[in-house]
């Protein structure tokens, strides 16, 4: 039975989607089946994966006839899958969802048909804390927020934890943990230092201990529409996302990226 993870930030450009491509690539490194769900409007993890924005098969269809995922894989890679997002058809889909019963469950109704085939599914959300990142949440075990170390990226982590809470209260008991990624961290830079320290000291348990570095590998390898391990499995941005998977799997042994 499949873990699922929303991976989810109502700030943009905080490294979220980063964090969804190459946690799930590198779950996948550890012999995981992984779907990846992608509801973001923007479409930037379809796109990570040299998918097109604009396709008939897309979450858009499934969401609004609540027909089953149209799941693709990722490459030749067995046991890695995605379901893409649609520019076009997703800029409005709030609005078309707004009147429809029970919408906050939607999500959790197409994807559990396909929990027992999967290790892990991953959904990549929209920086919102509207009806899609609700979806997420209504059908997650856990919440990867994605924080930048600058004090603006803190003033509304408030807001998620609140989202997060009510979800767990109300619609999703099974909701039961969430993990704060620290992301794009440069240990040149003083203020990075006193947020990360702030963040520990505030949330304890609930920080990955890995803190993911600034490395450019990690956008070179979204412009070619890799994973950073395929890219450049010795650059830094990969052993950091490598090592929050073996947090996630809790291996507790070091293991070479091989590919």
């Amino acid at each position: 039975m499949a873990k699922v993870i929303s991976v989810l930030n109502h700030k943009g450009g905080v490294g979220k989607t980063t964090t969804c491509a190459n946690v799930a690539a590198g779950l996948h490194l550890l012999k995981k089946n992984v779907l990846m769900i992608d509801i973001d409007p923007q479409a930037n993890l379809t796109v990570h994966f040299g998918f097109p924005q604009e396709s008939e098969h897309s979450i858009y269809q499934s969401l609004i006839k609540e027909t089953a995922l149209p799941i693709m894989s990722v490459g030749d890679l067995k046991g890695l899958d995605i379901v893409i997002s649609s520019t076009d058809d997703m800029a409005d889909i709030e609005l078309q969802l707004a009147g429809v019963y029970g919408r906050e469950h939607i999500l959790k109704e197409l994807v559990a048909p396909v929990k027992e085939k999967y290790d892990y599914v991953l959904i990549d959300c929209p920086p919102s804390l509207g009806i899609l990142p609700l979806n997420a949440l209504s059908c997650s075990d856990m919440v990867i927020i994605a924080v930048e170390p600058a004090k603006f990226s803190l003033d509304g982590m408030q807001k998620i934890f609140s989202a997060i809470e009510k979800v767990k209260t109300r619609i999703n008991h099974d909701l039961k943990d969430y993990r704060v990624l620290m992301t794009r961290y440069s240990s040149n830079k003083v203020i990075h230092q006193n947020v990360v320290d702030s963040i520990r000291e505030r949330f304890k348990e609930h920080v990955f201990k890995t803190i993911i570095r600034s490395n450019v590998s990690l956008e070179e390898a979204a412009m070619q529409g890799v994973d950073v391990y395929r890219y450049s499995p010795k650059s830094n941005g990969a052993k950091d996302y490598y090592s929050v998977c073996r947090e996630l799997n809790r291996t507790g042994q070091d293991k070479e990226i091989k590919r």
